[in-house]
């Protein structure tokens, strides 16, 4: 019995010390070939800008090519859903919105991936937050007076927003539900063909996220605690008298499941250099962007955190794929 003891306390000591070994090693030599950072849209768009700056300024920094694979489809699930099950060497990392890391899983349990468990968090990048604009038809000049018309037309109020699911459909859906007003919700295909009919009239307002094409629209808030450099004068959702009713699209660096510690804080590093960088200051400013970085422990939280508040708010609003509010 005790040779069989010391044979397992030396096949123990002889494990634990490989493993150290291999960590040592592993973090003296990543990365030794290209990283893929997948992004989960097309090319083109303000955070598919800022990724490839981030791609640029890590391949300096870690001396070995750093490229961005635009893997579009289904919104964004495509992308999560092969990253999910990538191995987690370093060499593959995902640049992805919260919408479909937080938001369609929760609509869509079947969806293939969980937001929590399916990912490594590294860091938190940056948002887009969410506006609300006024059609040019429409009386009312600030948040408040547009929960007071509302109120007093139950029901009438057209809400454009740019599809089921999205930050700009449950920002809206959440205001609602705090002041206590019911609306006609109206689903777009995206941004863009929103700006259109706000402009001529066609709905009384909207609930999308900031871009710079929208600065000359009737922004009647931003749904932040506070206001945003790049928006000085239009008043936050705290100021409008509707404090907790924040919404954005937000992005962050993700890795496939049990991404080695070494490397998650290695990534997370050079993003946090990145984002107090001069290059990604401006190009920040160029698109309405706001850095944020922090701890991989931090974007941990605000994933559990963001998927409480929007459960809740999915769940009261009876949300499901393909319904058309």
């Amino acid at each position: 019995m005790k040779i069989i003891q010391l044979l397992l306390k030396r096949a123990l000591i002889a494990f634990l010390f490989c493993t150290v070994a291999e960590h040592s090693v592993r973090a003296e030599t990543w990365p030794t070939r290209p990283i893929v950072i997948v992004f989960g849209f097309g090319a083109g768009g303000s955070a598919d800008a800022i990724t490839r700056r981030f791609a640029e300024f890590a391949s300096k920094e870690l001396g070995q090519p750093v490229v961005v694979e635009n893997r579009p489809g289904a919104g964004g699930v495509v992308a999560a859903v092969g990253v999910s099950k990538a191995v987690a060497d370093g060499y593959t990392i995902m640049m992805h919105a919260s919408g479909p890391m937080i938001l369609r899983p929760i609509i869509d349990p079947s969806i293939g991936y969980d937001s929590v468990k399916g990912f490594t968090p590294i860091v938190l990048v940056g948002e887009s937050p969410n506006v609300i604009l006024g059609g040019s038809k429409f009386s009312a000049r600030s948040v408040q007076d547009m929960v007071g018309w509302a109120k007093k037309n139950p029901g009438l109020l057209t809400v454009g927003h740019p599809g089921l699911g999205t930050a700009g459909h449950l920002g809206a859906l959440l205001l609602a539900s705090r002041a206590g007003f019911t609306a006609n919700y109206i689903a777009y295909r995206d941004n863009a063909q929103i700006l259109p009919d706000i402009m001529g009239g066609q709905i009384d307002v909207a609930s999308v996220a900031y871009a710079p094409q929208l600065k000359s629209a009737n922004i009647l808030a931003v749904m932040a605690p506070e206001r945003v450099e790049f928006l000085p004068a239009v008043p936050s959702m705290r100021e409008a008298g509707f404090s907790g009713v924040y919404a954005s699209t937000w992005w962050a660096l993700y890795g496939p499941p049990n991404l080695p510690p070494d490397i998650v804080a290695r990534l997370n590093a050079i993003m946090n250099a990145f984002l107090r960088s001069d290059v990604a200051r401006k190009q920040m400013a160029l698109i309405g962007f706001q850095g944020l970085g922090g701890s991989s422990e931090q974007l941990s939280k605000m994933m559990a955190d963001e998927k409480a508040l929007w459960s809740k708010v999915i769940e009261d609003a009876k949300i499901k794929m393909n319904d058309p509010k």
